[in-house]
């Protein structure tokens, strides 16, 4: 099997050329695809010298991590398809392999990876208590929004997309509810950019949004409880800045 690592990104001309470079340099790897949220900096051209394929994602909207994750999916041509944040500062090939590398043992078919850090603050305050509530099967996982995800390619056909932050953990119990085998994977330590508080509150919301628009697609909650979550949202303390 193949292997195509694709890099959402918007204004990150100092990390590009290094994700590039190094998700070159894994086993596998056919690929690489940058896919760019409307860059006003040179990220684009950066990516493009160093072989990258290029796509501007359909929606430029923001955040639209998950419609660049989307047409990440639709265009690659790998069987597996890697999910990078491009911001990774210590990311090395070893560090992508072991996302894919548990599928290509036939140990998995999508594979969240995990930190040797504790989980931020969306995780442990939004996130967590959520998924211990309607889906405590996935309570297990150590950082469900974790950016960091390998799957094969044909599995993302069988599940939407969220546009913003909700992403990773739409995809976490979607594909949960599909039966497909999924296991967490340490990747050891990550460093990069911490969210400023703005940015945390958005996730916050996006979210919750997303694991209660599942809850009550599967019938576990009513439209009236989540709504009134939702609004206590704003009250949670997300402090000044920090992981997810």
């Amino acid at each position: 099997m193949n292997v195509s690592v694709v890099f959402p990104s918007r204004n990150r001309e100092k990390y590009v050329a290094k994700a590039v470079r190094t998700a070159f340099k894994a086993k596998h790897v056919h690929e690489v695809i940058v896919v760019d949220g409307g860059s006003s900096d040179n990220t684009v051209n950066i990516a493009l010298k160093e072989g990258a394929r290029v796509i501007i994602q359909s929606d430029l909207v923001y955040p639209g991590k998950g419609v660049a994750m989307r047409d990440g999916v639709y265009l690659s041509s790998g069987d597996i398809v890697v999910f990078v944040d491009i911001d990774v500062t210590n990311l090395t090939p070893q560090f992508i392999e072991k996302l894919y590398m548990p599928i290509m043992r036939e140990k998995a078919e999508f594979v969240k990876g995990c930190f040797e850090r504790a989980a931020g603050r969306v995780t442990e305050l939004v996130a967590k208590p959520l998924l211990r509530m309607f889906y405590p099967e996935l309570a297990k996982f150590k950082q469900p929004l974790s950016g960091e995800i390998a799957g094969l390619r044909k599995i993302f056909y069988q599940v939407e997309f969220e546009s913003g932050w909700g992403v990773d953990v739409g995809l976490l119990i979607d594909l949960y509810i599909q039966g497909v085998k999924i296991v967490e994977e340490n990747l050891g330590f990550k460093e990069h950019e911490m969210k400023p508080l703005h940015s945390l509150t958005d996730m916050a919301y996006q979210v919750a949004e997303a694991i209660l628009k599942r809850a009550l697609r599967d019938k576990k909650i009513d439209e009236v409880w989540a709504k009134k979550y939702i609004s206590t949202i704003s009250e949670i303390d997300l402090g000044v800045e920090g992981y997810v």
